[in-house]
């Protein structure tokens, strides 16, 4: 299945592997759990934080 998304706590509860893209090309791919906790790209921790800053750490198990 694929879903597209900006919403990282939908991104936390159901997929296990993530692409996040940025104009159009992928920026970064992982899985859920290592993109949370290390984001690597500017736009990753931009979103992650976001997300984190509202809801906290949320995961898929």
């Amino acid at each position: 299945m694929l879903l597209v998304t900006h919403d990282m706590g939908v991104v936390a509860r159901l997929a296990d592997d993530v692409a996040v893209m940025s104009h159009g090309k992928i920026v970064e791919q992982g899985d859920v759990e290592t993109l949370f906790n290390a984001p690597k790209h500017a736009v990753t921790r931009s979103l992650v934080s976001a997300h984190l800053a509202l809801y906290g750490m949320e995961l898929a198990s």
